[in-house]
């Protein structure tokens, strides 16, 4: 599916190649995205295109926003990283070595005020769960091309 067909997103940046570096990846943002939007901590979901083909959804809660989001990704060289990961940040290396274009994009939902049950009893908060975001993003790509991403 090609980004294009997206209603919902935000283009957050572009991959780039390291030079001289572990990580052979990282991510340059796009200048016109807000700050604050790379480390809201609101539950997103994040799509990776190659050569503007959607090839990944994955969502996420991770302290730091998006930018905390990609570090996994773009660190994946360092330290132990799962190996989803580890493979996806040499798959980005080899997409880019060979001239495609891989981007980064997001999607978030409002925060709705929900009932969230603690230890001692319960408080309405402000909630957005990106397991069902994630979750209507991958059904409604396979609705659509009848298979998942790559």
């Amino acid at each position: 599916m090609n980004i294009k067909d997206v209603k919902t997103s935000i283009k957050v940046g572009d991959f780039v190649l390291r030079k001289n570096n572990r990580n052979k990846i990282g991510i340059k943002y796009s200048p016109n995205i807000d700050k604050k939007i790379l480390t809201d901590d609101s539950a997103r979901i994040y799509l990776i295109t190659q050569d503007e083909i959607i090839k990944k959804i994955g969502g996420s809660i991770q302290k730091g926003g998006i930018k905390g989001t990609v570090s996994f990704y773009t660190g994946a060289m360092t330290g132990s990283p799962g190996r989803p990961r580890f493979i996806l940040h040499l798959l980005i290396e080899e997409a880019l070595k060979s001239k495609s274009k891989v981007a980064l994009y997001m999607i978030t939902s409002p925060k709705t005020l929900a009932e969230v049950s603690g230890l001692f009893g319960t408080k309405k908060m402000k909630i957005a769960s990106f397991k069902e975001m994630e979750d209507l993003c991958k059904s409604d790509y396979y609705s659509r091309e009848k298979k998942y991403p790559d």
